[in-house]
């Protein structure tokens, strides 16, 4: 059985987002028994993306010298704290 599996490649030492999404396929034998795993994987990882999507407020800026606006993202909460991530991962492992 093959899966695909999804990395996502973060420039060195920059400290930016992830910019470059690589698929990888692998093969396997023990396709029944990974599948809840997969399933349960991209669950949190779903929920992980709301939680932090829901906290975001976005604040429009004209941009100077041209017609466009730009919209900037503000979080409502400081996600980089630990408590935040602490609270974050116990949610989802109450789950």
């Amino acid at each position: 059985m093959c899966e695909r599996v999804y990395a996502l490649k973060r420039p060195p030492n920059t400290g930016r987002l992830p910019s470059v999404l690589k698929s990888y396929t692998l093969e396997h034998e023990s396709g029944e028994e990974l599948l809840p795993l997969l399933l349960a994987y991209r669950d949190a990882v779903n929920r992980v993306l709301e939680e932090l999507w829901g906290n975001i407020e976005w604040k429009k800026e004209k941009v100077k010298g041209k017609k466009q606006w730009r919209l900037l993202p503000k979080y409502k909460v400081d996600v980089k704290s630990k408590e935040y991530k602490k609270k974050l991962r116990d949610s989802l492992l109450e789950d």
